[in-house]
């Protein structure tokens, strides 16, 4: 009875164990995906193909009206966001993969007119499309070159309401509508009349913000006044971050989905995963890459009995070696007890031979000795107390008793 109550109680632990597990599991699969404001995304057919896939549910996360994709990440309003390469190394954030490149659209108002020449930002209104980090970085490396400090020039918060001067967007290049674009303005080379100083050369940006490179849009890529010329501008890298920590299992299924169901994601928004690669250098990141990530990435490797089989190997060779060398010393040093203790033997049964006379006396000392020093042999592990020693002393004491008969 008492059995029966103690296997029914292991049995409610083990359910009760069990729910926890799958409550968690499901608590763990639903991702918060902070997308950026200005890319056409179907994100119900995303949602589908994560969850179809790899029973991840994505869901969009509910963040405040221009808040980034790395703040929201550090603000913990998100788990997975889209963060240019170029943003600063951020504790807690973590890189999954590089998504698609990010290309900076500068827009100029039609009737903007500089304070001064040769410096165009002062008094300039600039509005920085989804407060990307590495828009506004351009912007104050631009300014500085101009001797203007921050209090020269104004970030503001939406292109609605008041005309501002420029409008600077960083995303992939989609020439289907783009939704950044506000009539009214142009799109200018990032030197025409943000840096005249330096026209159309930003080469060198890469020295000045890490990962950023210059590149440029074809002309009539866009249907938009002024780029019926090429655009001579910057781009970076956009990586797809989470949480430091975000379940490593989970952003493993997440990095599988994306590399394997490429095809569908880009049926989805192709600007937007079409530099979706498992061929990339994780130490050309600006944060490091997630652990799950690297699982993923490194799953065909070899694992460490594959990469160390032959050293294995060695050593099992050599532990086969002192393991045969200690049995052989072992053995040997046996042997040699077992001719010790033969020696005793014939010296036994030597007294023995010698019994019939008057010498009993003698001989019974004489064994006394033999037996003493079989002993002091024993205790200084010149012999092995076994089978032969006990026979060697029952030996002595039917030559003893044979002595004392006589």
């Amino acid at each position: 009875m008492v059995l029966s109550w103690i296997k029914l109680g292991w049995a409610i632990v083990g359910l009760l164990a069990l729910w926890g597990l799958v409550a968690c599991s499901e608590e763990e699969r639903e991702l918060r995906f902070h997308p950026p404001a200005y890319q056409k995304i179907d994100t119900e057919a995303l949602e589908e193909i994560f969850e179809a896939r790899s029973g991840v549910q994505l869901t969009v996360a509910q963040v405040p009206v221009g808040m980034s994709g790395l703040e929201a990440l550090v603000a913990d309003k998100a788990d997975l966001a889209l963060i240019e390469n170029s943003a600063p190394f951020t504790p807690g954030i973590r890189a999954v993969l590089p998504v698609y490149q990010s290309v900076l659209h500068l827009l100029v108002h039609q009737e903007f007119q500089p304070q001064s020449p040769k410096q165009p930002l002062k008094g300039a209104s600039i509005y920085v499309a989804d407060n990307s980090g590495a828009g506004r970085r351009v912007i104050d490396v631009v300014a500085k070159r101009q001797g203007l400090e921050r209090d020269d020039y104004q970030f503001v918060s939406t292109s609605q309401g008041e005309p501002v001067d420029f409008i600077l967007y960083f995303g992939p290049i989609d020439p289907d509508q783009p939704k950044w674009y506000v009539p009214g303005y142009e799109l200018v080379s990032l030197g025409k009349r943000l840096n005249p100083q330096r026209e159309s050369d930003p080469s060198g940006v890469g020295y000045i913000i890490p990962k950023m490179y210059a590149v440029t849009i074809p002309a009539l890529t866009y249907d938009i006044p002024g780029n019926e010329e090429p655009i001579i501008t910057v781009a970076a890298d956009t990586l797809l971050a989470a949480q430091r920590d975000l379940s490593a299992q989970l952003v493993y299924e997440l990095t599988k989905t994306l590399i394997e169901q490429k095809p569908r994601f880009l049926a989805v928004a192709p600007h937007l995963f079409s530099g979706i690669t498992e061929s990339f250098d994780p130490l050309e990141l600006s944060f490091p890459l997630h652990d799950g990530a690297r699982r993923y990435l490194h799953r065909d490797e070899p694992g460490v009995l594959e990469r160390y089989a032959e050293s294995i190997n060695l050593l099992v060779y050599i532990i086969f070696l002192l393991l045969s060398a200690v049995v052989a010393f072992v053995r040997w040093r046996n042997h040699r007890k077992k001719d010790r203790i033969d020696t005793f033997y014939v010296r036994a049964l030597g007294i023995r031979e010698q019994a019939g006379g008057d010498n009993h006396e003698q001989l019974l000392a004489q064994l006394g000795e033999l037996e003493q020093e079989a002993f002091q042999s024993l205790i200084g592990e010149k012999l092995a107390a076994n089978e032969s020693f006990r026979i060697f002393t029952d030996l002595l004491s039917r030559i003893r008793v044979e002595l004392s008969q006589h």
